[in-house]
């Protein structure tokens, strides 16, 4: 069951409210604006990372899922990237805490 990552204000976290929402991973809608500031954040900070002249570009965002847990969230995303003419996929863990701040936790490549 996939849901929409959508927030309604502070009392409502990824469309449950803070207390209800279910325990544990749930698949979540790729193009939900939170998943793709989490996807962005995670290049960005890649790119940062690395020793490349070529920078890396998102192509795809091809599946999410979160994990909600107090009033923060991760996420664990999968990416397709590219860089130069060269293409991967990336699996990446986005933390995005209660103040909105996102952090990078690991990446690492995506074996099929």
């Amino acid at each position: 069951m996939q849901h929409e990552c959508i927030f309604f204000g502070t009392d409502d976290f990824f469309g449950y409210n803070q207390g209800d929402h279910p325990a544990g991973w749930q698949s979540v809608a790729v193009h939900d604006p939170v998943v793709q500031d989490a996807a962005d954040h995670a290049i960005k900070t890649i790119q940062q990372r690395s020793n490349s002249l070529v920078p890396y570009q998102l192509q795809e965002i091809v599946h999410a899922n979160v994990e909600v847990v107090e009033e923060s969230a991760k996420f664990d995303i999968i990416l397709k990237v590219s860089r130069g003419d060269k293409e991967e996929k990336l699996k990446v863990e986005v933390h995005k805490s209660d103040e909105g701040a996102f952090k990078l936790i690991h990446m690492a490549p995506h074996d099929e």
